[in-house]
């Protein structure tokens, strides 16, 4: 107990910290950023900016993200052998292939081949994936303070982007310039750039991971960001412009809540063993963060759409209350998907991604031929609660099973 105290006492420490850190870049973005490109280019451009955004989260992200959590939880089996390497090869793999399908994904939704609109929007991926991979430092020591400064450096830089947004036009400035002084700070801290380009013999075992989890996460973020890729060419931008901004309030609190899951993956990585108790407290105590912030998100919608986007706030209104479920519902599951990586098997992410995605699908091409957009969104909706339900019954599977086994095994070496 008296060691338990102060890691208890630390995880919530670095989870405020991360919150925090994550809060800043993100109110910079969506409340001040974001608001001011759709104000100055107009629903229509602005609809196909938050497409392309979505476009270069959907690749960068996956890449960046997969690679940084493999790398956490196999940081002790490099550590143990002695050796380094694997990494950077599959980092450069992942910019080259997310550098590729984001060029022929820009060319489709502009329409047409500008060379500076798809450099700019390969740049930004290529700044976020090495984001995204070498912060991976600062949580292998549980160094939230360094996250924290990085965070507060990616918002700073935004702010610098908007000053130059006013004067070149150029949106993909504000992202460019706050990911650029991001990865410099980054790169100032950590050596993993240096272990150059080696295969060890853990390559294979690391590539099957990074694949399989790939899958899962890139499946996971097709169902966040398809919902704008799939609206554009249905319904043209404007309708991009009033969906997202429906959302917009909802992913905020989302944004602001998820990066408890970071911290929570850093911890389980060094530990051995949780109860199905403690799995249940930690679902219940984030149901009711989830539900006080829906209530508080409807409450204040109005007032901060209205401000922020005057022109089609009534129509976002519309829709507030089933996208705020969704992204509610979409917190709670990426909180519990820490303990699903860390205590049952990895292929279970094959199961939990196809089937969402199915379930995806279905539901969004029904509710949407028969309500429209709002029909889109119970789609979406439907999919969340159906994905949340499988976690939970896929967590109590794998728990059972340990028991089971560890049972038989203690009766086997009691013969």
């Amino acid at each position: 107990m008296k060691e338990g105290k102060p890691i208890r006492k630390k995880f919530i420490l670095d989870a405020l910290l991360n919150i925090i850190a994550y809060a800043i870049p993100v109110i910079i973005l969506q409340l001040i950023a974001f608001p001011i490109i759709g104000r100055e280019l107009g629903n229509n451009q602005y609809g196909l900016v938050v497409t392309l955004v979505s476009l270069y989260t959907l690749l960068s992200l996956p890449f960046g993200n997969v690679l940084n959590n493999v790398r956490l939880l196999q940081n002790k089996d490099y550590e143990s052998n002695g050796i380094k390497g694997d990494f950077n090869v599959l980092l450069a793999w992942s910019i080259v292939l997310s550098s590729l399908i984001l060029m022929l994904g820009t060319i489709y939704y502009e329409g047409n081949f500008t060379f500076s609109s798809i450099a700019l929007i390969v740049v930004i991926s290529c700044l976020n994936l090495l984001r995204e991979y070498l912060i991976v430092s600062f949580r292998i020591n549980l160094n939230y303070k360094a996250i924290l400064i990085n965070n507060a450096i990616l918002g700073f830089g935004y702010v610098i982007g908007i000053a130059v947004f006013y004067i070149t036009g150029l949106w993909q400035m504000i992202l460019i310039i706050g990911s650029g002084l991001s990865l410099i700070y980054i790169t100032r801290n950590t050596n993993l750039l240096r272990e150059g380009f080696t295969v060890t013999s853990l390559f294979k075992k690391i590539a099957y991971k990074s694949f399989v989890l790939f899958i899962s996460v890139f499946l996971k973020n097709v169902l966040s960001y398809a919902d704008k890729l799939l609206l554009f060419p249905l319904l043209g931008p404007t309708a991009v412009s009033i969906y997202y901004t429906a959302t917009i309030l909802g992913k905020i609190i989302a944004i602001m809540i998820t990066p408890i899951n970071s911290v929570m993956l850093s911890y389980l990585s060094k530990t051995e063993k949780i109860s199905l108790k403690y799995f249940f407290s930690i679902f219940g105590l984030t149901g009711i963060i989830g539900g006080i912030g829906y209530l508080v998100t409807i409450l204040i919608s109005y007032r901060i759409l209205s401000f922020l986007y005057p022109n089609w706030a009534a129509d976002s209104m519309e829709l507030i209350y089933i996208t705020t479920a969704s992204a509610i519902l979409e917190v709670v599951a990426s909180v519990l998907h820490p303990f699903l990586l860390r205590f049952s098997n990895i292929n279970w992410q094959y199961l939990i991604s196809g089937s969402n995605l199915i379930v995806y699908v279905l539901g969004a091409t029904i509710f949407f031929n028969l309500y429209g957009l709002i029909g889109f969104c119970i789609g979406i909706l439907v999919t969340n609660v159906f994905k949340l339900g499988l976690m939970i019954v896929i967590f109590i599977i794998n728990y059972r099973n340990d028991s089971v086994r560890k049972i038989v095994r203690e009766a086997a070496e009691s013969v």
